[in-house]
């Protein structure tokens, strides 16, 4: 017996023992109030206790639970996890919405790391239409500005050209932030901000602590975080795009204040966080499968002659690198849960047994496991670029409320950059190529490194 599943074996049986807890605290919820002092505070007891197992072996917890319960089942404060992919893809849709503070499965409980403002998941009616309109101008057309993109993304690889390495886990988010600050701002920032902002995304799982844990016994941490964050607030409101971003907001009812956290969280949870972990996946697949590699770089030759500058024609011509994407992110979904709550009370079956829910529940759409299901996808563990993606969950597929605004910015970002790396440089090796599928943050093989990294001097 190996050792992983020795872990299984040991796991299975405090998951299930857990879930026995979930019911009864269901139970218990129904009577206490959902809200009442006593019932947020057993749901936030809970919510740690569970999540300190989940958040370490988030894939075990739920492929337990699904195959002991079913597709829907309570997980960490009393939410409702779906598994399947009607049910996300159901969840994903439903209209109008109602949002809590959280990002995916994660509660935002010290909202003062997010100086005190909703991330933008987690706003409401006007609010939340108001934000997506602040968005939607923010975030350019990326056929328009595919040369643009070309430039930004050649002189990034350039710098790792001279270093002779890139390094997917430490480069790829600082270029991110990067980007998306001129892109969004035209704000060039510094060596030390774009450290800084790192150190801030990948703090965000801080913001789940109580308030007054992040303020007080976690301030040598949080403290230059929230620091930062304020002092790029102050200063998104000194670039040239600012005055237009701020008349939108006016005419939307958004304060000024409301639109520069919003576009905070836009550029360092979505853009950074999620496109930086999709980008390095696709490296990843394009490193591990040398058929895949052999065709794209064909076709990326084909589409981009040497010495022709990067177009929008070009990005759209590149259709197996883009259907290589999104098998990547069915695969590797950036985005692990999607969330909303129960505007009503309700019973759900779980297993044999008929469990009450409150108006307020979280229910909380699994991602990767709709991506990852047979009734779905034919071999859904196995990478293959002749799916039907029209219904993929990784960017809340559809025409309703929940679609990512960044999506096609984040597909031809990632675009651009392979392109450049298949056509415009080459590395002699790379280091090994592994998915951390445990934590519950963002995966990706951040340890790969292209090694030997160089421009070809003359490409054909």
């Amino acid at each position: 017996m190996d050792i992983e599943q020795l872990d299984i074996e040991q796991l299975t049986p405090k998951v299930l023992k857990a879930h026995d807890l979930q019911v009864k605290l269901s139970q218990m919820l129904a009577k206490l109030g959902f809200n009442s002092f006593l019932g947020k505070l057993l749901r936030t007891i809970i919510y740690h206790k569970e999540g300190s197992t989940m958040f370490k072996a988030w894939r075990d917890f739920l492929s337990i639970r699904q195959k002991h319960l079913g597709n829907t089942f309570f997980v960490v404060d009393n939410a409702l996890v779906h598994t399947d992919h009607a049910q996300v893809k159901q969840l994903m849709q439903v209209e109008p919405q109602l949002r809590g503070n959280d990002i995916g499965i994660l509660k935002v409980n010290s909202p003062g790391y997010m100086l005190n403002y909703p991330v933008s998941l987690g706003m409401n009616g006007k609010e939340h239409t108001s934000i997506r309109a602040i968005f939607q101008q923010a975030i350019p057309d990326p056929f328009e500005a595919a040369t643009q993109l070309g430039r930004y993304v050649d002189e990034f690889l350039s710098e790792a050209a001279a270093r002779g390495t890139l390094h997917i886990g430490n480069d790829l988010p600082l270029f991110m932030i990067k980007i998306l600050h001129q892109l969004v701002f035209e704000l060039s920032l510094c060596d030390e901000e774009i450290a800084a902002s790192r150190v801030y995304v990948a703090g965000i799982a801080l913001s789940t602590l109580p308030n007054f844990v992040t303020r007080f016994l976690l301030a040598s941490k949080t403290g230059p975080a929230i620091k930062h964050r304020k002092r790029l607030i102050a200063k998104y409101q000194t670039t040239p795009k600012w005055p237009a971003y701020a008349e939108t907001g006016k005419q939307n009812g958004l304060s000024p204040d409301q639109v520069a956290n919003g576009l905070f969280d836009m550029i360092h949870i979505a853009g950074t966080a999620g496109t930086s972990a999709l980008m390095g996946s696709v490296i990843g697949m394009l490193c591990l499968n040398d058929a895949l590699r052999a065709e794209v770089t064909a076709e990326v030759n084909r589409v981009w002659p040497a010495a022709e500058p990067l177009t929008g024609d070009r990005l759209r011509q590149a259709t197996v690198l883009h259907r290589a994407i999104l098998e990547t992110a069915r695969l590797y979904p950036p985005v692990r849960f999607v969330s909303q709550l129960a505007t009503a009370p309700g019973e759900v079956d779980i297993g044999k047994q008929k469990c009450p829910f409150q108006q307020g529940t979280r229910l909380l759409g699994s991602i990767f496991t709709a991506n990852r299901d047979g009734n779905r996808y034919k071999d859904p563990d196995t990478f293959s670029m002749d799916r039907d993606f029209s219904d993929l969950a990784s960017w809340n597929e559809g025409s309703s409320e929940r679609m990512c605004p960044g999506k096609a910015l984040s597909i031809e970002l990632i675009k651009v950059v392979c392109m450049h790396l298949l056509g415009r440089y080459q590395w002699e090796q790379f280091t090994e190529v592994t998915w951390n599928f445990e934590k519950v943050n963002a995966f990706t093989p951040n340890d790969l490194e292209l090694v030997g990294f160089s421009a070809i001097d003359n490409p054909d």
